[in-house]
């Protein structure tokens, strides 16, 4: 049974400025994931930009991100998707449900 399943670990990221169709450059992290199956192993990258409006506290934490990443790559797999056929992996990885923003400061101040 354990044969049957498959396991997934972050095995590293890369966060730079990554060159857009555009020409302009945006802020992501290419995600390096080691999927085994068996004795069949795979590594694929999966690019992670993060929302226009991810919170600070997503922002700074890697931990989600990179389970966000596994996520999308167990979904994936969960639709018939083998690690061994090409695509491009490429997401943006919102807030974490039930995180909103901070409310904007007002710039009305009382005495």
């Amino acid at each position: 049974m354990r044969d049957s399943q498959w396991l997934m670990r972050i095995e590293g990221a890369l966060a730079a400025h990554f060159k857009q169709a555009d020409g302009s450059s945006r802020p992501g992290t290419d995600w390096a994931v080691g999927i085994k199956k068996g004795d069949a192993t795979y590594k694929v990258f999966v690019r992670a930009y993060l929302s226009d409006d991810i919170t600070p506290q997503a922002k700074a934490d890697q931990e989600y991100q990179g389970k966000t990443v596994m996520g999308y790559l167990n979904d994936l797999i969960m639709q018939g998707w083998q690690p061994d056929q090409p695509r491009d992996l490429v997401i943006v990885i919102q807030n974490p449900t039930g995180a909103s923003t901070p409310p904007k400061k007002s710039k009305w101040r009382l005495w």
